[in-house]
C-alpha cells in the first residue's frame, strides 16, 4: 500500500475522499512525526511493496523523496509521467472578473461553475507549473473575501487543460478562520500549499501527492498570530521558502526537500510593513545559491509619501548579500491591497515588473539597469 505521512505538530490533511479520520492537532513545537496515513489512504504503492517500511524510522518521519526536478535532464518517474525542472518562481497570480477570462481554466469550467455557484466574481487565481511536465496546479478563490469564506479550490490540469484531480476543500482540517494561502510546486509532480492559520499562530506547508492524495503537513512557521500576505517559493534542490507579512514584520523560513526546518525559528527579512499598508513579499531564486525578495513599501514615514519597490538578496542561510535594500523604482500610485511585484529570473539577475507594467533589470551586484516605463 502507498503510505502517507503527517510531519510536524500540525495535522488534519482531511476532509477529502479517501480519508476515514483526522489526526488531531498536537501542541508540541518540535518537528516530529505524528502518524501514518497507511490506514487512511487507499491505492497501491508505485513502489515495490516488499521494500516499503512498515514501522516509523528513528528520525523524523518523512515521505519526501529526493528531488528529481532539481536535475537539468528530464526523466520518467515511476508514476508514468515525465519529470522536468521548473523555474524557481512563484505561482502566477491574477484577478479575473469572470472565470472564463483565464484560459488555463477552460477545461474546468463545469467543475468551477458548480463549485462557485451563485458567485458573480471577481476571482483570485494562482497557477504553478509542476515538476510533472505539462501539468499545472491551479488555486481559485472568490476575491475580496477572507479565505474561510472565499471557497478556495485546488486542481491540477494537464497540457490540454483537462482536470486530473481537484480538492474542493484544500485547507480542510485547519482551524478557522484561515488566513492567506499560496500555491507552489513540489518534487515528483506533487503540489505544495502554504496556509496561514492565525488561531494557532502557525503557517503550515501542506503537500499533496501527484494524484491528489494527502502527503504531508509541516509546521513551517510558528508564532505568527496574524498574517496579511503570504508567499511560497519552490526552489528546486533547496526546498520551499515561505514568507508571511504583517504589521511590523516579514517573517520567512526555508523548509528543505528532506523536510528539515532551516533558519532557526525563522528570520525577519525584507521590510517592516506599516499597518494598513502591508508589503506583500515576492520571491524568486536568481541562482542555485541566492534568492531575491521584493516588496512595495514606503521608505519614508511621512504620510502620503510614495511607495517604492524595494529588493533584497539573500543566500541559502537567509543571510543578506546586499548591505541595504535596493530601490528599484517609485510607484505612480499606492498599490492595491495585496498587490505585489512580479520577479522573473534572468541570466544574470532578475527582472522586476511593477503593478503598472513598468520594468527594471536588477543585477546580482544590486545595480538597477534597463528601466522601461509602463506601457501606455
Amino acid at each position: 500500500m502507498r503510505h502517507r505521512h503527517v510531519v510536524g505538530p500540525r495535522a488534519g490533511l482531511a476532509g477529502n475522499a479517501g480519508l476515514a479520520a483526522l489526526v488531531s492537532f498536537a501542541a508540541a513545537a518540535s518537528f516530529v512525526a505524528l502518524a501514518l496515513f497507511a490506514a487512511l489512504a487507499s491505492g497501491c504503492s508505485r513502489k515495490d511493496a516488499a521494500g516499503a517500511a512498515d514501522a516509523a524510522p528513528d528520525g523524523p518521519l518523512l515521505s519526501i523523496e529526493p528531488d528529481a526536478s532539481a536535475r537539468p535532464s528530464v526523466s520518467v518517474s515511476d508514476a508514468g509521467f515525465v519529470l522536468a525542472r521548473v523555474a524557481p518562481v512563484e505561482a502566477r497570480r491574477s484577478r479575473v472578473a469572470k472565470l472564463a477570462a483565464e484560459p488555463a481554466l477552460g477545461g474546468a469550467a463545469s467543475l468551477l461553475g458548480a463549485h462557485f455557484a451563485g458567485a458573480a466574481g471577481p476571482f483570485d487565481v494562482q497557477i504553478a507549473e509542476l515538476t510533472a511536465a505539462g501539468r499545472r496546479a491551479v488555486l481559485v478563490a472568490e476575491a475580496g473575501k477572507a479565505t474561510s469564506d472565499a471557497r478556495p479550490i485546488t486542481l491540477v490540469v494537464d497540457g490540454e487543460g483537462a482536470v486530473l484531480w481537484s480538492k474542493e476543500s484544500p485547507v480542510a482540517g485547519i482551524m478557522t478562520p484561515v488566513g492567506p494561502i499560496a500555491l507552489g510546486a513540489a518534487p515528483r509532480g506533487r503540489v505544495a500549499l502554504a496556509v496561514c492559520d492565525p488561531p494557532t499562530s502557525v503557517v503550515a506547508l501542506r503537500l499533496f501527492d501527484d494524484d491528489g492524495s494527502p502527503f504531508a503537513d509541516f509546521q513551517a512557521l510558528s508564532g505568527v498570530d496574524s498574517c496579511d500576505a503570504l508567499s511560497l517559493l519552490y526552489w528546486p534542490g533547496r526546498g520551499w521558502i515561505l514568507a508571511a507579512a504583517r504589521p511590523g514584520q516579514t517573517r520567512a523560513r526555508l523548509v528543505t526537500e528532506s523536510g528539515a526546518l532551516a533558519w532557526g525559528d525563522g528570520l525577519d527579512l525584507g521590510v517592516r510593513p506599516r499597518a494598513g499598508a502591508i508589503a506583500a513579499p515576492a520571491l524568486v531564486a536568481d541562482t542555485d545559491d541566492t534568492f531575491v525578495l521584493a516588496q512595495l513599501a514606503q521608505p519614508s514615514a511621512v504620510e502620503g509619501s510614495p511607495f517604492h519597490a524595494l529588493a533584497f538578496r539573500y543566500d541559502t542561510r537567509g543571510a543578506p548579500i546586499w548591505k541595504a535594500a535596493v530601490d528599484v523604482g517609485a510607484l505612480e500610485e499606492a498599490p492595491a491591497a495585496g498587490e505585489r511585484v512580479k520577479l522573473t529570473p534572468l541570466d544574470p539577475g532578475v527582472r522586476v515588473t511593477l503593478p503598472s507594467g513598468a520594468q527594471a533589470e536588477l543585477r546580482p551586484s544590486g545595480d538597477v539597469v534597463s528601466r522601461r516605463p509602463a506601457p501606455r
